[in-house]
């Protein structure tokens, strides 16, 4: 029993041994994101693409309330057999006016993404040559996707590699 203890602790001891001797640092890639050009001129014409989009649907989803208005103030006159054939095409209409909407948001998505992943490439390329031209054994990401901390508190401002990574993209 004592030597698997004492193996344990020798483990135990080199492992916290071994991180103390981890240089780390930290960055925040949403900054980064929010400062290249590139990325700018990527959400403007994601944001022209989703206008375009959007009055297109806007026009296709204001003719189906206007011919549902129209039908709801005839339809006294109509059979019952005619009026459940007119709100099933009203049903058929508005499923593929959604249908539509879900293409258009996935394709937007898309389209997004095949945008950034070249630059962000190249954001992960920049951080691994400051990362190795800094010594660092890991690099931490300073907040989460939803803008939740990850880095609370640094001793030391140059441990956040930051503006080196920004640096290095706008060189390039």
């Amino acid at each position: 029993m004592k030597k698997y203890f004492l193996v344990f602790s020798l483990v135990a001891v080199f492992s916290v041994t071994t991180f103390a001797q981890s240089k780390i640092g930290y960055m925040n890639p949403s900054q980064i994101l929010f400062e290249l050009e590139e990325v700018s001129a990527i959400e403007q014409q994601i944001e022209s693409l989703v206008e375009t989009r959007d009055q297109d649907l806007i026009a296709k989803s204001t003719k189906l309330q206007n011919d549902l208005a129209t039908y709801e103030e005839g339809k006294a006159v109509l059979s019952a057999e005619a009026r459940a054939t007119k709100e099933q095409e009203f049903l058929n209409r508005n499923n593929v006016l959604e249908q539509e909407r879900e293409t258009y948001l996935n394709e937007i998505r898309q389209k997004r993404t095949q945008m950034m992943t070249p630059i962000l490439q190249k954001m992960d390329n920049a951080i691994k040559a400051v990362a190795s031209e800094m010594g660092l054994d890991l690099v931490l990401n300073e907040v989460t996707s939803y803008g939740d901390a990850i880095i609370f508190y640094s001793n030391e401002e140059k441990l956040n590699i930051t503006p080196q990574v920004l640096a290095k993209l706008k060189a390039e």
